[in-house]
């Protein structure tokens, strides 16, 4: 059975403990109902911001094991200039349980430690140099695996339908440059209008069908093999190398 139980305030009138839970619990509610379908990785915000030596996590949203971690106040990581491989991570403790509540916390990190899937989500990774200063800005596609000084959000994962996906804005990048291309395959067409005007992560199996469809063939992509996927195809429209195909046409040209 459906319903909608809507509190009305009055004046003199007594204020129910139904009331009140029903402004409790309406929220978190219709937010589990909305994302009861999705992986874990970041729902929203969650963007980085470098400064000199420092790296700053702005707000945003988390799912992980199915719960909702919020984060409402920008965070700052202080960066040091290792030269080597350094995750930043949020590392997610046991649950929390006193009287009247649950309390679900993650703490980011930063270290030399591959993330652990079961209990730490990655944010990003980089390697500092000494006397380097630390970007969160791209330049193209290609930018954004660039191996040094450069904060790489390949691995990120994006919560979605299902499964995890690659972070939007490397669509969206994708889908820009592309755009600049004489575009002729509809399906190039569709998917680069639907990474342009899509908010949230689009479902990882849009993205699987587009470069099975683009390949020509049958597989399934991390992250990492999405990214270097785009970047094959974007390579191809520009006309860097010739599409991959099944039989060569081998012909001898005499003169």
């Amino acid at each position: 059975m459906f319903r909608n139980i809507y509190p009305v305030f009055e004046a003199k009138k007594v204020l129910r403990i139904e009331m009140l839970e029903n402004l409790r619990d309406y929220p978190r509610t219709l937010f589990d109902i909305e994302y009861q379908e999705y992986s874990d990785g970041i729902l929203y915000g969650c963007r980085l911001k470098a400064a000199d030596k420092e790296l700053t996590v702005l707000p945003g949203i988390i799912l992980f094991k199915g719960v909702p971690y919020f984060m409402e106040e920008p965070y700052m990581v202080p960066c040091d200039a290792l030269g080597k491989l350094t995750y930043l991570k949020v590392c997610f403790t046991d649950k929390e349980v006193g009287i009247g509540r649950e309390v679900y916390r993650g703490q980011i990190c930063l270290d030399e430690q591959e993330p652990d899937a079961g209990r730490e989500l990655e944010l990003g990774r980089f390697k500092l140099q000494p006397g380097a200063r630390l970007r969160t800005e791209y330049v193209d596609l290609s930018d954004y695996d660039t191996e040094f000084d450069t904060v790489n959000r390949i691995h990120v994962p994006y919560a979605a339908p299902g499964r995890p996906v690659i972070w939007p804005q490397i669509l969206r990048c994708f889908a820009g440059e592309m755009m600049h291309r004489r575009l002729r395959d509809p399906w190039d067409c569709a998917f680069c209008m639907h990474c342009m005007q899509t908010r949230e992560a689009m479902s990882y199996e849009a993205v699987r069908a587009y470069l099975n469809a683009k390949l020509e063939q049958e597989g399934e992509y991390t992250s990492e093999q999405t990214y270097h996927a785009l970047l094959q195809i974007l390579r191809e429209a520009e006309g860097d190398r010739p599409r991959r195909t099944d039989r060569q046409d081998n012909r001898l040209i005499m003169i």
